[in-house]
């Protein structure tokens, strides 16, 4: 927005004196409901008279026609299995049995209770303030009275089993066929730092997995038996009882018709897993999340491999999974025997198809469909005497049942036109209709070039609230949307010419239930524009510097910014719109509730000389904050999904961000004893790197993909303000011989001269190693390199054959003269089928691969020999090896660093360990052993040196090529 529109905003469409009674309603919205056709099935309320308190679980009383609920604070009540009923009678008050108890997780019921009238309950006790509690989660048997309506006997309580409440305690209690009880236990920690008392691996305890004892024996002093082929009973140290471990948060168990155990286990950044527990599995937590994604690769690994979840959900559509039951009833007679289940989080339904049992060489083949989205919270499951299912809704207290979906294959009615969506009375002039409000962010996102407008609709004269109540992760306070809900965003771009054309427009719409974000794409004539389809797009536009490509981004992949973890609407909040008076004037028109901004504070690094100065000026850390936020945070927070655990938001103090001085997990692009961040080095900072870079590694992943200059000034000038880190001698004086050349050559050639005058010696010296050649692009960006000098850099960077070097040039040049590029993304099958040539392919080996691996006389033995990786994998295989170099990693090629007493960090493969040595191949070349007794630490990661997007910046010939020649012997 610019400054006359926004002074328009302000003063005319705003007046500084307004009230609820000026504002004009929005009627003319089209968007309901969603593009995808509707569900197959609904929820539908079940004992529509009875509302239960925080509802978490439901059993069937063995031998009777009443339905057990257990509520969150311990109180359980039972209730006809009959949709008539209006009352729950009593069952137990667990604070009657002990007044400390906090909350109750679960119940379940003896196989022999005609028998025996055995009943066991799960309850945690209050940790008075505490982050744990020993013996704080306890098991405890109960009989169940006779009576009518039958009651707990809270006098018989027997406590069986007890361990440390906690952060992730687990969930519930199952008896499985064999009559064994099983139930699962978390890590019991807060979710970050993850697995802090480092529990998933460790089965010495009882921590973070999956128990199975025998309540009919007891043995040892205990009131239960361990069986005798339980996995681990002979395991020196572990704790017999263990089932199977790695689990994070094992929310809810249950037992397939052919009595096998499932569970669903809470994820951290990015998966939610649903598994097929096999005995004696290991799970991964927490050196894997769900096998996909690295943790602490570090941490030493349990007596079991490390297995796959038999399904896992990206935070993409899940984030708080709960396992649910398997289907028995005749309503929906084509579920059953699916496994349902749903997201705590999210409301979303699936059901899972069995197809195939695992093999030998093939895992288990499973069909998993999306049933419906929910305004619900499920928190828990059960069956009801007719097996149909039962989804326990947590804060509204109700249950519920599915039903089909009369209107299932009817076609959707969301608007497929800018124009048809009611937010413009003229589309082509971005006019909006009445009670459609712009508004401007603190910080934008870099765009490519773009610029663009934002608005907010509200239905009717609704407002957004002020929650009452936390949900996950988000607090008390947080705004809370009405249905309908939209915000909407326009970007547009200048041609060579300067006239500006749209490009896109995006609307992030609240059906009531879940977010969705979908993308618009204007057309030739820029009369309106079309919507862009689920998976997203790309097309050619005319940019400032010519032809360029822009993505729209799929509907999921706009989700991973807009998500609970930043409130769906990151760009409309207290600290965005704390500005111009917004914040103000929205809550005088009653569109906000009245809330109050905070100033981040996002901390700086003090200068180490006693004055308490900060190192960084306020206002260049506060923008450079800022930028990061806005570009970066989304992905690079807590809970955000980035790959990378640092925390670029603005709520994380710098001290806290986890970037200063420290080692890249992901390689360092070519930079001498890089950093994630090189305090008072930018020269040597990854994370500037990769904002410098148009080819691989480039940031933000999900994002534009030019360089923005100008961010890339600031964020290097906040980095150069910082107290310089540690660094060896060494690396001292070449940065500055470095930096001194640089310097030089830009005195010497600071005036107008001729491409011919300068040298070729001193080109070759300004992007001789990544460093340099890091400096000379940031010295393009901030145009202390220009002019006739310049444009020499530019072509001699651009030409090299380092691609790493190269990618921070080549994008200077006019777009028909770079080489036309893979992108990140590009049809596979096409460039396999592609014929290359293993020559120039060797070519492509020698100045790419050949200074990690050896191929033949070729390369060096760094990392794997490729020699004859041709006959190890055939070309599709291959050619995935190298897009996705971090998908398989054999054990011996994780990375290692160490760091020795002398200050010394290396990194490299562990050849060889001795009790008194180790030996590590590095990146040169050579061996370096290491005493035992010099080493501090060690960090083994399951990572890939081998950059990711190797690929992106090759043409599809060169990739080729390259094939053609690994594929050779």
């Amino acid at each position: 927005m610019n400054l006359t529109r926004l002074a328009l905003f302000c003063i005319a469409a705003l007046p500084l004196t307004v009230s609820a009674a000026d504002r004009v309603p929005w009627t003319t919205s089209h968007l309901h409901g969603s593009p995808e056709p509707p569900s197959p099935y609904v929820l539908e309320r079940a004992f529509p008279k009875v509302t239960f308190h925080e509802p978490l679980e439901v059993a069937m009383l063995p031998g009777t026609n009443r339905l057990v609920v257990a509520g969150l604070h311990g109180d359980l009540v039972s209730l006809p299995y009959d949709d008539h009923a209006d009352h729950a009678d009593p069952f137990a008050d667990m604070t009657k049995w002990n007044p400390e108890v906090k909350e109750c997780y679960s119940i379940v019921f003896h196989p022999k209770f005609a028998e025996n009238r055995l009943a066991f309950v799960w309850v945690n006790l209050d940790l008075k303030g505490k982050p744990n509690r020993e013996n704080g989660t306890k098991i405890v048997k109960f009989r169940v009275t006779t009576d009518d309506p039958p009651q707990v006997d809270l006098a018989s309580g027997v406590e069986i089993f007890s361990c440390m409440a906690g952060g992730h305690n687990g969930g519930n209690l199952k008896f499985g066929p064999d009559g064994m009880l099983y139930f699962g236990l978390g890590d019991t920690e807060v979710p970050d730092p993850p697995d802090s008392k480092v529990t998933g691996q460790n089965i010495s305890d009882v921590h973070a997995s999956v128990q199975r004892i025998d309540v009919d024996h007891e043995e040892g002093g205990r009131h239960y038996a361990i069986p005798k082929d339980n996995p681990f009973v002979a395991t020196p140290g572990a704790r017999g009882e263990v089932w199977a471990y790695g689990l994070r948060n094992p929310w809810r168990l249950t037992f397939s018709p052919e009595g096998e155990l499932w569970l669903g286990d809470v994820g951290w950044e990015l998966w939610e897993s649903i598994i097929h527990v096999q005995r004696g599995g290991n799970y991964g937590w927490s050196i894997t999340e769900a096998s996909r994604q690295d943790v602490r690769p570090d941490r030493l690994r349990g007596p079991t491999p490390i297995l796959q979840p038999t399904y896992a959900h990206s935070h993409e559509e899940a984030d708080s999974i709960t396992c649910g039951v398997f289907y028995a009833g005749n309503k929906l007679p084509e579920l059953r025997g699916s496994l349902i289940y749903g997201d705590w989080q999210v409301g979303t339904f699936w059901s899972l198809k069995r197809l195939a049992p695992a093999t030998a060489t093939e895992p288990e083949k499973v069909e998993v469909r999306e049933m419906c989205k929910s305004p619900l919270l499920p928190v828990g499951f059960g069956l009801g005497a007719d097996g149909e299912a039962l989804a326990c809704d947590h804060f509204g207290g109700g249950l519920w049942r599915f039903a089909h979906n009369p209107e299932a294959g009817q076609p959707s009615k969301f608007p497929r036109k800018l124009s048809e969506t009611g937010l413009f009375s003229e589309t082509a002039k971005q006019t909006v209709v009445a009670g459609v409000y712009p508004y401007e962010t603190k910080a934008t996102r870099w765009a490519d070039g773009a610029t663009s407008e934002r608005w907010i609709a509200l239905p009717e004269k609704t407002g957004i609230s002020a929650a009452t109540k936390e949900l996950g992760v988000l607090g008390k306070g947080r705004w809370v949307y009405p249905t309908d809900a939209v915000f909407a965003k326009t970007y547009r771009i200048q041609d060579k010419t300067g006239a500006a054309r749209n490009i896109e427009t995006q609307v992030l719409h609240f059906d009531g239930i879940q977010w969705g974000a979908y993308s618009y794409q204007w057309n030739a004539e820029q009369t309106d524009a079309e919507l862009v389809g689920l998976k997203g797009a790309e097309a050619t536009i005319e940019g400032p510097k010519g032809p360029q490509t822009w993505r729209f981004f799929s509907r999921s992949e706009c989700l991973r910014c807009h998500n609970m973890w930043t409130n769906y609407a990151p760009g409309f909040s207290p600290a965005a719109l704390d500005q111009h008076d917004q914040l103000a004037q929205f809550t005088a028109l009653g569109m906000i509730p009245e809330t109050k901004s905070k100033p981040p504070e996002y901390g700086s690094l003090t200068v180490n000389d006693g004055s308490g100065k900060s190192a960084i000026p306020d206002d260049l850390n506060a923008r450079a904050r800022e930028y990061l936020n806005v570009n970066c945070g989304t992905c690079h927070r807590f809970g955000g999904g980035g790959s990378v655990r640092i925390m670029l938001d603005s709520g994380t103090k710098l001290s806290d961000m986890r970037i200063l001085d420290e080692h890249p997990l992901q390689g360092t692009l070519g930079l001498p004893n890089g950093r994630v961040v090189a305090p008072g080095d930018p020269g040597r900072s990854v994370l500037l790197q990769r904002m410098a870079t148009g080819g691989r590694g480039h940031m933000p992943y999900l994002g534009a993909r030019s360089v923005d200059e100008t961010g890339l000034v600031l964020i290097r000038d906040w980095i150069a303000a910082m107290p310089p880190g540690e660094s060896s001698p060494d690396l001292r004086k070449q940065r500055e011989a470095e930096r001194d050349a640089l310097a030089v050559m830009r005195k010497n050639y600071g005036l107008p001269i001729r491409p011919e005058d300068i040298l070729p010696a001193s080109l070759d010296t300004v992007v001789a190693t990544g460093s340099s050649a890091l400096d000379a692009a940031l010295g393009l960006a901030d145009q202390s390199i220009h002019g006739e000098f310049g444009q020499a850099v530019i072509a001699r960077g651009a030409s090299l054959p380092d691609p790493l070097r190269r990618d921070l040039f080549e994008h200077y040049l006019p777009a028909e003269k770079r080489r036309q590029t893979l992108g990140a993304t590009f049809d596979r099958a096409a460039l396999v089928t592609r014929l290359g040539n293993a020559t120039r392919g060797r070519a492509q080996f020698q100045a790419i691969c050949a200074t990690c691996h050896r191929h033949g006389a070729d390369g060096r033995d760094f990392g794997p020999d490729l020699t004859n990786i041709g006959a190890k994998y055939p070309r599709p295989a291959l050619l995935e090896q190298i897009v996705e170099p971090a998908k398989i990693i054999d054990p011996q090629w994780q990375l290692t660093i160490l760091e020795t007493k002398g200050g010394a960090t290396l990194s490299g493969f562990i050849s060889e360990r001795t009790a008194d040595t180790v030996t590590l191949r590095q990146a040169d070349g050579t061996a370096a052993k290491i005493p035992t007794t010099s080493i501090t630490k060690t960090n083994t990661q399951r990572i890939s040196v081998m950059p990711e997007g190797l690929l992106a910046s090759f043409t599809a010939q060169e990739a080729a090529d390259l094939l053609e020649f690994l594929s050779k012997p």
